[in-house]
């Protein structure tokens, strides 16, 4: 038989991508897709104890013929129960008969007779016999190249091929039997994470990898955190890319229980640079200190000098970056603090000064932005005034890093390439990425080769962003390569030989701004040569020049000394994992969730409660007491006719109500089908209904019953 030949049956791929023997199960025939327990008689086939051969036959059955072809033949041996009754559920499920076992103990069996004849109609339903393992060993390549099938798809494909009907809850069942056929159990992935790590020093030295367990006092040993930085991504980093990383955190949505730590950075075309990436059990500070920890080793940048880190409103990644990189500049993304920003002061006009004092340049025109917040509300103004504005707005930013972004899309847009990967096991996941980083590094490679101007595309199509009003700014010359930049009532003044302009836009984003484009045209010059080199093709290529390694199979990993970890100890929380990702109150679309208002009960104001409150305690003002129950059909009272507007004003006057005469409560007969129109509401129809004026004059006569038009 010669090498590359694989039998459909035996050997399953489930990703393009990832081809590896202890990645994707290798399926076998004798794999056992039923139970020790066997419950059912069988009225067509006879097993016989027997064990000698029936006329002298030596034919052993064939476990590799394809389902719909395996037909019983008197005679056959089959080596296992559990291969005869895979046998007999593939016949009967390719013809439609019904079909019962008998309980059997030996382990080699072998067909006595059989009727080939049969009356009987076709079932479509099988019960326990088509168990979800069986459905899972016939459909696992089907749902190996598209593991996102839905469950009613699925469903109408096993009756299209079948011709069997299932329940949803059997084709869920199946579905996942299906998917640790293919992925294995969690237990085999971090059973072999220190083999992992090994095989990565092997074929890529010079790597940063770490892996962390936890001693319980049951003396076993379990998965804790994994961190991962390949050589050839920090040196292309450290060579190419601007010194920015974007720090975030996600959940992971399959078997792994825990998040995904990663450090993002950016390209000379603008792009994602994946630096490293970490899987542990919590995001807390701790664990982001030990990540950070890893990452100023592996980048070279001592405290943070020099370095700028963008990252979300987590307080104890924002911790850990103060202690670790206390000399780095942070930014906190301008989106995060939005969301929270808007809960409390919603409106098209709070969203304007907002982002408007996020994108200020300068920080006169912040202050400027600031007091018109303050004079519509002094709240809002405070609320982002305590959030620190040099860390989300443009005015206080450092100028020498060649990046003015405010929001940490490079962590966001990392996270969006790789969610399917985040629902696979460990070592899965793992892989996933970093063949999806090998390529990606390989193919930027490449793509630098056919570009042929020597700034990055990206940067071109921004340079052209910023010029599209250049024409509306008048350029005065001062002398010696300054100008004057002039727009109506603005005025900025232009240095083309220190590439600096007063609207520090220039400086802040590496890219010459409008008023420095003006004067570069005004000066007969090219704005391409004032680009920052940060964006040169060059530097391009250096950050892809370095490749990653490929490495072997599983099978050819080193074995090291090391206790295989058991899966990490995970929390029950309720209700389904979530597979998508919960939007923040600042984003479009339906988050999914049922918006609330939340109101203090120490305060009695609208926005926090009372754990986090810090204002001065307030008495609730009184509620009004309810009357239980409805009021009685024997005896109103005039007073709650008049309260619940019952009575308007003309019936008051006929009924004799005055506020000079004292009051006394006198009893009126009955009236029956009394039909009044109240004020303001529609006619009302009361049977048997006594009123009891509030009040009547002394000596004087109740008034006799009467109806009222």
């Amino acid at each position: 038989m010669p090498m590359d030949y694989e039998r459909e049956k035996v050997i399953v791929v489930s990703f393009q991508s990832v081809n590896d023997p202890f990645l994707t199960k290798l399926f076998e025939d004798e794999f056992e897709i039923f139970g020790e327990k066997d419950e059912y008689v069988d009225d067509l086939v006879h097993l016989d104890d027997d064990e000698n051969d029936i006329g002298g036959s030596n034919y052993v059955h064939d476990p590799t013929i394809e389902w719909n072809l395996m037909e019983p033949k008197v005679g056959e041996k089959y080596q296992k129960i559990s291969q005869l009754k895979n046998c007999l559920i593939n016949y009967v499920v390719a013809h439609g008969y019904p079909l019962r076992f008998e309980k059997l103990e030996k382990r080699i069996v072998q067909v006595k007779s059989m009727k080939k004849k049969h009356s009987c109609s076709r079932k479509f339903t099988f019960g326990h016999l088509v168990s979800p393992q069986w459905i899972a060993s016939h459909l696992v390549k089907e749902i190996v190249f598209n593991p996102s099938i839905k469950l009613k798809e699925l469903r109408e494909l096993i009756k299209t091929k079948f011709k069997i009907t299932l329940s949803i809850s059997k084709c869920n069942r199946a579905k996942h039997k299906a998917m640790v056929m293919i992925e294995g159990k969690a237990s085999d992935h971090y059973a072999r994470i220190w083999d992992y790590a090994a095989e990565i020093h092997r074929s890529n030295p010079g790597s940063t990898v770490q892996v962390g367990v936890n001693l319980n006092p049951d003396g076993k040993h379990y998965f804790h955190r994994f961190y991962v930085c390949f050589h050839a991504l920090k040196t292309g980093w450290i060579a190419g890319c601007r010194r920015v990383i974007g720090l975030d955190g996600c959940f992971l949505k399959g078997q792994v229980k825990g998040q995904l730590l990663t450090a993002i950075g950016k390209d000379a075309n603008n792009q994602v640079y994946p630096i490293c990436w970490a899987v542990v059990d919590i995001e807390n500070k701790q664990n982001w200190k030990w990540f950070l920890e890893l990452l100023r080793e592996d980048v070279g940048v001592e405290e943070g000098g020099g370095l700028t880190v963008i990252l979300d409103q987590h307080n104890g990644l924002l911790e850990a970056v103060k202690e670790v990189l206390p000399n780095a500049e942070y930014r906190q993304c301008a989106r995060h603090i939005y969301a929270n920003f808007k809960k409390s002061y919603k409106g098209e006009e709070y969203k304007d000064l907002f982002w408007a004092a996020v994108g200020c340049t300068v920080e006169p025109e912040f202050i400027y932005v600031m007091e018109r917040l303050k004079a519509i509300n002094v709240g809002a103004y405070e609320y982002l005034m305590s959030h620190n504005p040099s860390s989300w707005s443009r005015a206080y930013f450092c100028q020498d890093r060649a990046c003015e972004a405010f929001e940490n899309g490079v962590s966001e847009s990392f996270n969006a390439m790789i969610v399917d990967a985040r629902k696979r096991p460990l070592l899965t996941m793992l892989e996933m990425i970093r063949l999806s980083v090998m390529e990606r590094v390989s193919f930027m490679y490449n793509l630098q080769q056919t570009w042929e101007a020597p700034i990055c595309p990206a940067i071109i199509t921004k340079l052209e962003t910023f010029g599209e009003h250049y024409r509306s700014w008048s350029v005065i010359p001062s002398g010696g390569g300054i100008f004057e930049a002039r727009s109506t009532y603005e005025s900025y003044c232009v240095d083309l030989q220190s590439w600096y302009c007063s609207c520090r836009q220039w400086e802040l984003s590496g890219i010459p701004c409008v008023h420095a484009i003006a004067a570069m045209f005004y000066n007969q010059q090219n704005p391409e040569d004032f680009i920052s080199p940060w964006f040169s093709s060059e530097r391009f290529k250096e950050s892809y020049a370095t490749f990653l390694q490929p490495m072997n199979g599983s099978n050819l990993w080193p074995t090291t000394p090391y206790e295989n970890p058991l899966p990490p100890m995970s929390r029950r929380m309720p209700g389904g994992p979530t597979m998508n990702r919960k939007k923040h109150a600042g984003e479009k679309g339906d988050s999914g969730s049922r918006k609330r208002t939340v109101k203090c009960n120490n305060c009695q104001e609208f926005g926090h409660n009372k754990k986090s409150c810090k204002n001065p305690t307030k008495e609730p003002e009184p509620k009004p007491k309810k009357k239980i129950g409805r009021l009685s059909v024997e005896k109103i009272e005039v007073a709650d006719l008049k309260e619940s507007g019952y009575i308007s004003q003309e019936i008051e006057e006929l009924m004799g109500t005055r506020d000079d005469v004292t009051q006394e409560t006198v009893q009126l007969p009955t009236m029956d089908d009394v039909t009044f129109e109240a004020q303001g509401i529609e006619e009302t129809q009361m049977d048997d209904v006594t009123f009891v004026p509030e009040t009547v004059a002394p000596g004087s006569t109740p008034a006799e019953p009467m109806t009222l038009d």
